[in-house]
């Protein structure tokens, strides 16, 4: 090897971070197929090229007689990260061709290079070559299927003798992902307008503190009978019994969660097992039916903590040998299954909202802005009057006053913001909800105030948005003395403040009458929901 060469070879062997220049390939290609000794730094080397190696490495391929497999193998280290399509077209050529070479080791390296590339094109040459293949290469094909192929590979994988316990783990593994990547053809998406049918328990959670508020809304909806049971101040959920559809139970704004609870089954000494069967019952394949237009896909989420991996893939094959009306799915899953992995309590079954139908209006985003079951919440406790002058002093998306519009009649809605980017942000939300005649302006809250304002609405700035020290306390105190003066008589602040002691003190000081709701947990931290008065 002349003497760049050489340097340059060295440089691949020493150095992990190194890409060879691309007129060395063809002889460090040379070098990878005769060499003797550990080639593992050079295959690393050599794959830095991507797409430009192809070309060298095809006419290696063409022209070499000794050390094919380790030229296939870098085939197959590049085929996963290959983007280009040249490249993918050439390589995808060559690979056909080695599966009718004769030696075996070749044609194993060739078909895991295949399943890395991914072309569904390859998946009848593959099938073909199933049917005489033995060992390694039998293990080979059947992980490549599993990456590429269709139902035809899924029906000749099912019809597969496989005598050796590895090889019937990867042919079950093979044929689940294939009924998987199938089942995703098909997309599931949520049936908001079938009733449940038979009655079922189902927990409506909220952030913590919400509870009571929630239980209110939902006995004004007529979804929950009777007086509520008494729940802690920091409960997060609420219990009803419920058969009708999930478009009426959606009316419940406050609420971040549906879940269908269902009892484990008892019967059995596994609790993979148990699960399953419950996932299975007749009962639980109906309420999923029920409420999903498509074939129901499910994940897993251990209630106790944990990825419980083995446990997880346990419960996925107990399902499939049980029903094919229900199928495992970690990634595109219309639902989730939380329950303990010892299967002691209940299981629960959990839609995904995303995107949530009650809040298809919130089209802008700005960083830290209220969730909208929050600013449901900040509005639900502002309440309705027809002569309301609303305002937001930190407006950011704009959700208190499209949760407070749609609530009922109101004469102004205002909102202020210094950022900008946050009055476009709720311009948008607010016309996508259809509220019409809102006011934005890019004011201070401590300087600007509607004139009459009656109501205000806000989730001001906190926690990790400003820091905690005497810089937001001045802020919130200099905004409620501010807001005490704006406030007409008998007008009302609804907030949220992260010092509660220091701005209760602010507000009575400056003639509010204060009222404390619950501690409000806001992912990390709390915050009190605040009703300050000002006497008629």
């Amino acid at each position: 090897m002349p003497a760049p060469s050489r340097a340059v070879l060295d440089r691949c062997l020493r150095e992990p971070g190194y890409t060879p220049p691309r007129a060395a390939l063809p002889e460090l290609l040379a070098q990878l197929a005769l060499s003797e000794q550990d080639t593992a730094p050079l295959e690393r080397a050599l794959a830095r090229s991507g797409a430009l190696l192809i070309e060298p490495l095809l006419a290696s391929l063409e022209t070499c007689s000794q050390g094919r497999p380790r030229l296939l193998a870098l085939a197959a280290r590049l085929a996963s990260g290959l983007e280009e399509a040249p490249a993918r077209s050439a390589l995808l050529g060559a690979l056909l061709i080695e599966l009718s070479a004769a030696d075996p080791e070749g044609r194993k390296w060739a078909v895991r290079a295949l399943g890395k590339l991914g072309e569904v094109s390859a998946e009848p040459a593959l099938l073909a070559a199933l049917e005489s293949a033995r060992g390694p290469e039998l293990k080979s094909l059947i992980d490549a299927l599993a990456q590429l192929g269709g139902a035809r590979s899924l029906a000749d994988l099912r019809a597969l003798d496989a005598p050796e316990p590895d090889l019937a783990r990867r042919r079950d593994r093979a044929t689940e992902l294939i009924e998987r990547r199938l089942s995703r053809e098909q997309p599931a998406t949520l049936a908001l307008d079938r009733e449940l049918g038979g009655a079922y328990s189902l927990v409506l959670g909220c952030r913590a503190g919400l509870a009571a508020l929630l239980a209110e809304e939902l006995r004004e909806l007529d979804l929950l009978r009777g007086s509520a049971p008494h729940a802690p101040a920091q409960a997060a959920q609420v219990s009803l019994d419920y058969s009708g559809t999930l478009r009426s139970l959606l009316r419940a704004r406050l609420a971040q969660e549906v879940a269908i609870r269902l009892p484990l089954e008892t019967r059995g000494d596994d609790p993979i097992e148990r699960i399953a069967a419950t996932l299975c019952r007749a009962d639980v394949l109906a309420a999923l039916a029920a409420w999903t237009e498509g074939p129901p896909r499910f994940r897993v989420a251990w209630s106790d903590g944990g990825h419980h991996r083995a446990r997880a893939w346990a419960l996925a094959q107990s399902v499939r040998r049980r029903s094919s009306a229900l199928a495992n799915d970690s990634e595109g899953a219309l639902w989730t299954a939380r329950v303990r992995s010892d299967a002691t309590g209940s299981l629960e079954l959990s839609p995904r909202l995303d995107p949530d139908p009650r809040f298809t209006y919130r089209v802008s985003e700005v960083r830290a802005a209220s969730h909208p079951t929050l600013a449901a919440a900040l509005a639900r406790v502002g309440g309705v009057r027809a002569n309301d002058v609303v305002w937001d002093p930190f407006v950011g998306s704009g959700l208190e006053l499209v949760e407070r519009a749609r609530l009922g009649a109101f004469a102004e809605l205002w909102g202020s913001d210094i950022d900008a980017r946050a009055i476009a942000a709720a311009r948008a939300n607010l016309d996508a909800a259809g509220v019409a005649g809102a006011r934005l302006v890019e004011r201070s809250a401590l300087e600007f105030a509607p004139q009459g304002v009656s109501l205000v609405l806000t989730n001001p700035p906190m926690g990790r948005r400003v820091a905690r020290d005497g810089s937001l306390a001045a802020l919130l105190e200099g905004f409620v003395r501010h807001a005490a003066r704006a406030l007409r008589p008998g007008g009302r602040l609804v907030w949220l403040s992260p010092l509660a002691a220091q701005t209760s003190r602010a507000a009575r000081a400056a003639g509010l009458v204060v009222r404390d709701g619950p501690d409000v947990d806001l992912g990390g931290f709390s915050a009190r929901l605040q009703i300050c008065e000002r006497p008629s």
